[in-house]
């Protein structure tokens, strides 16, 4: 297996940064939700405490993605479509200002028990706490759109699309 993209499939990087950052969001996502229909559920329990520190883990491995995707703009594999290319854009830039907006909410910043900043102060406060919760109701329609369509292209369309994305026949 390569590790580079090509025109014909995504590289193991772009797989595992890919499959990184979908554990992290499920992980936060099913925290999110569990908590709104038991505050009190066990996995919440103790997931909750690692919630900023995996937000601030998804913001990083988003970074790495952007980098990667541009180091290897030449060589992905291609889409003909605007729809998949606004579809990945929108969910990119989601899964970047959640966490954004989380950091920019005045808290102090926790990433492994160790703090990094006691929190910025700014007029700007609540626009960001207002808008964290409703990006993670967006970037879960998002998601949804992108299981259906990945599981129609292997199903229904079988055109290729699953095998560039698994990495299948390099």
């Amino acid at each position: 297996m390569k590790a580079t993209d090509s025109y014909k499939y995504y590289g193991v990087v772009s797989r595992v940064l890919h499959w990184i950052t979908a554990i992290l969001v499920i992980i936060q996502l099913a925290d999110v939700y569990m908590r709104s229909w038991d505050p009190k559920n066990i996995f919440s329990q103790y997931v909750q405490p690692w919630h900023m520190t995996i937000g601030v883990s998804i913001l990083g491995v988003m970074l790495l993605r952007m980098i990667w995707l541009l180091v290897q703009r030449k060589h992905r594999p291609r889409s003909r479509s605007i729809m998949v290319r606004f579809g990945h854009f929108s969910i990119y830039v989601v899964l970047i200002a959640i966490p954004l907006s989380g950091l920019l909410q005045g808290y102090p910043v926790l990433v492994f028990d160790t703090l990094l900043t006691k929190g910025l102060d700014t007029k700007w406060d609540t626009i960001f706490q207002e808008l964290h919760g409703p990006l993670a109701y967006i970037l879960t329609a998002l998601i949804a759109g992108h299981v259906f369509m990945a599981i129609l292209h292997r199903l229904v369309h079988r055109d290729g699309t699953w095998e560039k994305m698994i990495g299948k026949n390099q």
